[in-house]
């Protein structure tokens, strides 16, 4: 009797254990197939913006996959630099996996374009804490010589219908800085027109305008001050690839 009720024990838990060792793996299972799908989304609506910012620039490379991590962020209102270059001068091309996502999760990374193994373009991160209802994140598109490419807002919580209007899906505004630069329109002009400037407002929102079109003169101010490390560099390279040649 003793012996019939420890078998029917140890079955009952042999089952228990099976059971609960296929469920924990159906649920790592799950959860890994999810964090990879959810990764690969990630990257296509990151791919939509640089390409979004890159409009009408020819390029031969995945914009995605050369990120690089930004010197200065601080003139970015990116913050403190998460990850520090081991020289000011010398922009470090080969970034570990967990150091690329600290920098990514911090807004700190740029994304080149080339053409030839030429950098003809990039893509680079902006704040502005000057909004209407708090931050507002663009991704600023700005080729070799200076021109800007194109400019998408990552990031707002302006009010819906007025400052949010800076969208490119609200209104085609953001369009207008396209093939902008530096000395066009002069320093002094470039500000929405209530202030003085060449860029229009809109009808009871000009706080969010203001703040873009002064993020967007940051960016521009900010690839020719640091342009040699931006375009003059090598296609860059990750740990992994270096350790399977």
């Amino acid at each position: 009797m003793i012996n019939l009720e420890l078998r029917r024990v140890v079955i009952t838990a042999v089952v228990l254990a099976v059971f609960f060792g296929l469920g924990v793996g159906f649920v790592a299972y799950t959860e890994q197939k999810t964090a990879d799908q959810i990764e690969m989304n990630r990257q296509a609506v990151l791919l939509g913006q640089i390409m979004a910012v890159l409009q009408g620039q020819t390029h031969d490379n995945n914009p995605a996959e050369e990120a690089f991590l930004l010197p200065d962020p601080e003139a970015l209102e990116l913050g403190e630099p998460v990850i520090r270059p081991a020289a000011e001068d010398v922009l470090p091309i080969t970034l570990p996996v967990e150091q690329r996502e600290r920098a990514m999760r911090a807004g700190q990374l740029g994304f080149r374009a080339r053409e030839d193994g030429e950098v003809v373009a990039v893509a680079i991160p902006v704040v502005t804490h000057r909004g209407y209802s708090g931050d507002i994140r663009l991704l600023v598109g700005v080729t070799s010589d200076g021109e800007i490419a194109g400019v998408r807002v990552l990031e707002q919580r302006e009010t819906p219908g007025l400052g949010d209007k800076i969208k490119a899906d609200k209104t085609d505004w953001i369009q207008g800085f396209a093939g902008r630069r530096l000395g066009d329109p002069p320093a002094e002009d470039w500000a929405v027109r209530k202030d003085g400037g060449v860029f229009d407002q809109f009808t009871g929102a000009t706080i969010s305008p203001r703040a873009v079109v002064g993020a967007v003169k940051d960016v521009l101010e900010y690839v020719d001050r640091h342009h040699r490390l931006l375009f003059d560099a090598p296609p860059t390279t990750t740990v992994e690839e270096d350790e399977h040649e």
